[in-house]
């Protein structure tokens, strides 16, 4: 049985996904996140401005599960949650048959027994449980299906409450340096619309954006405030290692903005005038030689993360992208031009990339009534953006950012991220999901200029 006694693979592959065990379970499943959000409120946050921000951030997050699930449903028809759903489902049936077969499909999906199966049995020939990465979401979606009881609304939910933990943690290691910011830095880490709704379903995206806020909140915990050091070290590992299986070039991105921030916050408790003053360029040396050599590294264990192969598969994609959109006649394609896909070829487009990530599609290029939120969304972050620069001036926001770790930080992050997806994705419907990771961090970045320029500006009254 493949859903228990409430679905069969027929109606799966039939595009139907809600099932009788979705409106019994999906409810029962809602209550509980619900009464562990309010536990936590009512034990560790009653009284504070926290408490409001904890149960609003639940409702706009269950919210944005159903949401996500209707979505899918009624105007995608398909995508790769469906995908997900699918081979999981194939799983739980062919464990009856064969439980030694599934284990290889799962852990050892290039083994002889595994791809016995997977040609003649499983979905696309089995082409998402050999990628690395949509295999860790089927299996970790395999061993939840049982608790959930094979309700996909139910996963989706689980899905959402990972993500909004992982949100939460960013919150709290934000507010923790700016309390005054709590509003704002609820805002970015909270409740940013698209984040809600990609983080709301059964997708990589909801369990990267989870470890992203245990990494964070692990690393200013253990390395910048001397708490539980051995389990935020732990935990800190944990969430790299999980990163690196599902996306890798998060961590690529991530891994040197976190080091910034360390080395910035310590910078501070520097005494000397002089070594303060030489350490700056020194480090950024060492950095950006440490750089080069671990991803020199990275391209000799992983041969796929060598940079030639890197810009081998953003070639790859790009190629693929403009024949299939213009084949199905997609209006949500996005060009940089012609590129070089050398290192000379990616400083060129380099600003171009970035700009897409981060402000596109215009208002005038949400052709879909689905992009029409990344489009207001990008308006803000251009919104912003302006903003400050026009109040406290370039260089005076180029001083800022160089006086503020946490402000350092977010925008390496949200820099080195936006380049990166606004380089590879060149479609903006895909560019909506994968751009997630950085947008609460450009937020936190330009909420915490604006506290700052309002105070300069306050003390030259």
């Amino acid at each position: 049985m493949l859903l228990g006694i409430f679905t069969n693979t027929e109606d799966v592959f039939a595009n139907h996904f809600l099932f009788l065990n979705d409106f019994i379970f999906a409810p029962i499943y809602l209550f509980l996140w619900y009464y562990v959000v309010m536990k936590v409120a009512n034990s560790k946050y009653k009284g504070t401005v926290h408490y409001s921000y904890l149960v609003n951030a639940f409702k706009v997050k269950a919210v944005s599960s159903f949401m996500f699930v209707l979505v899918f449903v009624f105007y995608y028809g398909g995508g790769d949650t469906f995908a997900y759903l699918c081979n999981v489902m194939q799983l739980r049936d062919y464990l009856f048959i064969d439980p030694t077969a599934t284990y290889h499909m799962m852990f050892r999906p290039d083994s002889f027994e595994a791809h016995y199966v997977m040609d003649s049995y499983m979905l696309a020939g089995g082409t998402y449980l050999t990628d690395d990465s949509s295999r860790i979401v089927i299996t970790i979606s395999f061993f939840l299906s049982f608790l959930c009881m094979s309700s996909y609304v139910s996963l989706c939910i689980m899905y959402a409450a990972f993500c909004m933990m992982g949100g939460w943690l960013l919150y709290k290691t934000f507010v923790d340096i700016y309390p005054h910011l709590h509003k704002e830095i609820a805002i970015a880490c909270l409740f940013i619309p698209s984040v809600c709704f990609w983080g709301g379903g059964q997708l990589k995206d909801p369990v990267c954006m989870g470890f992203i806020g245990i990494f964070t909140n692990s690393v200013y915990e253990a390395f910048l405030k001397g708490r539980n050091v051995p389990k935020n070290v732990f935990l800190v590992l944990i969430s790299v290692y999980a990163i690196m299986q599902i996306k890798v070039y998060i961590i690529l991105a991530f891994a040197p903005a976190v080091g910034f921030w360390i080395f910035s916050r310590y910078r501070y408790t520097i005494k000397s005038p002089f070594i303060k003053a030489i350490i700056g360029p020194v480090m950024m040396v060492v950095g950006v030689g440490l750089g080069i050599t671990i991803l020199t590294q990275m391209g000799k264990v992983a041969e796929r993360y060598s940079f030639e192969n890197m810009m081998r598969t953003a070639q790859d994609t790009q190629n693929w992208l403009i024949t299939s959109s213009k084949m199905v006649g997609s209006t949500s394609f996005y060009t940089l031009g012609d590129i070089d896909f050398t290192m000379m070829g990616m400083l060129k487009v380099f600003p171009s990339a970035v700009n897409v990530a981060l402000f596109r599609p215009y208002l005038w290029e949400a052709k879909k009534p689905i992009l029409m939120l990344s489009s207001l969304e990008g308006l803000v972050f251009f919104t912003i953006t302006v903003r400050q620069i026009f109040k406290a001036g370039f260089f005076g926001t180029l001083k800022q950012i160089s006086n503020n770790p946490e402000v350092q930080f977010c925008l390496i992050f949200s820099i080195i991220f936006a380049f990166a997806v606004g380089f590879t994705s060149f479609n903006f419907g895909a560019l909506a999901r994968y751009k997630i990771p950085f947008m609460p961090f450009y937020l936190l970045a330009f909420f915490i200029l604006a506290d700052s320029t309002k105070k300069m500006i306050a003390s030259k009254k």
